[in-house]
C-alpha cells in the first residue's frame, strides 16, 4: 500500500481515532490497553530529562494523546508530526487553549526531511508509526538522526509473535503463515510490519543507537479473559498489584517476543 493510501485513511478515521478507529480484519486480540498504557508510560517517564523546557518530538503523534501527558508534567516545547494532515489538526483543537510552544508538522517517520539532524532533546513514537511505515529499520535512523547527542529515542509498537496466535484463533491460518513468513500483517485496512525484540535491537543498533532497555508491554496481562481481567482492574489494590506484576517481568527477554506491545529505549552515541 502507497504511503498516500495510508495517509487517507488515518485523515478519514482521524475523528474517530480516540474511539472506534477503522475496521479490524479479526477481533480475538486481548490487548489489555491500560497496562500497555501504563507500562510504556513508566519507561518513557523514566528517561525523560527534567529540564521542562527542552525540544521533544513526538513522532506519529496522531490526535495528540501522549504529547498531553507530556503537557500535564510541564514540558513545553514539543513538536508533534505526523502523516495525516488530519491527525494533526485534531491535536490542534485539542491543545486549541493551551500556552505552551507546540508545533505540529506534516511528515513521514522513515523520512522527516523537514527536521535537521540533532534538533530534538527527546524523540518518541508511541504505539505503532514505527510498523505502520513499513520501514522500521530507516524510522528508528531518523530517529536516531534527529535526537542530539546522549539523548534517548524511545519507541513502541506490535510483537510479531503474539498476533500468531490471534490470527489462528480467528481461523486466519494462512494469514498467520504469511505473518511468520513476512513480517507482516493486516490487523486495520492497511498492512503493518510487526517485529520481534531481535529484530527492533538489531535495527536500533544499526541506527547508532545504544540500547538500553526492551520491554514488553504488557507481558502477561493481555493473556487473561478480557472479562475475568475487567474484574479485577476493578478493585484498584488488585490493579496495583497486577501493574507491579508486569514491571517486575516485562524486560525478561524469554517473555518478550509474546508481549503486547515492544517498546525499546535508546540513547545516541
Amino acid at each position: 500500500m502507497k504511503k498516500q493510501e495510508v495517509e487517507k485513511i488515518y485523515d478519514k478515521y482521524a475523528k474517530d481515532y480516540a474511539g472506534d478507529f477503522a475496521p479490524t480484519t479479526f477481533n480475538t486480540g486481548h490487548s489489555a490497553l491500560s497496562f500497555a498504557n501504563d507500562i510504556t508510560w513508566y519507561f518513557i517517564k523514566k528517561y525523560l530529562p527534567k529540564n521542562k523546557s527542552i525540544k521533544i518530538l513526538d513522532a506519529g503523534a496522531g490526535d495528540g494523546d501522549w504529547s498531553e501527558k507530556l503537557i500535564k508534567l510541564g514540558y513545553e516545547n514539543i513538536t508533534l508530526s505526523d502523516l495525516s494532515q488530519e491527525m494533526l489538526n485534531q491535536a490542534k483543537k485539542r491543545f486549541i487553549n493551551s500556552k505552551f510552544n507546540l508545533e505540529y508538522v506534516k511528515s513521514d517517520i522513515a523520512n522527516m526531511k523537514e527536521f535537521k539532524d540533532n534538533t530534538f532533546d527527546f524523540v518518541f513514537s508511541q504505539f505503532d508509526p514505527v510498523s505502520y511505515c513499513m520501514k522500521p529499520a530507516k524510522a528508528m535512523k531518523e530517529m536516531a538522526r534527529v535526537v542530539k547527542k546522549n539523548g534517548y529515542v524511545v519507541a513502541s509498537l506490535d510483537t510479531k509473535f503474539r498476533r500468531v496466535s490471534e490470527l489462528i484463533e480467528a481461523r486466519q491460518i494462512d494469514e498467520a503463515k504469511h505473518l511468520l513468513k513476512t513480517n507482516i500483517s493486516y490487523d486495520f485496512v492497511h498492512p503493518q510490519f510487526n517485529l520481534t525484540w531481535e529484530d527492533l535491537d538489531k535495527y536500533t543498533k544499526e541506527a547508532k543507537l545504544e540500547v538500553i532497555e526492551i520491554i514488553g508491554a504488557p507481558v502477561f496481562m493481555h493473556r487473561v479473559d478480557e472479562k475475568v481481567l475487567e474484574d479485577l482492574e476493578n478493585d484498584k489494590r488488585t490493579r496495583e498489584e497486577l501493574l507491579k506484576i508486569e514491571l517486575e517481568n516485562c524486560t525478561n527477554k524469554s517473555l518478550i517476543n509474546f508481549a503486547g506491545h515492544l517498546q525499546i529505549v535508546g540513547r545516541k552515541k
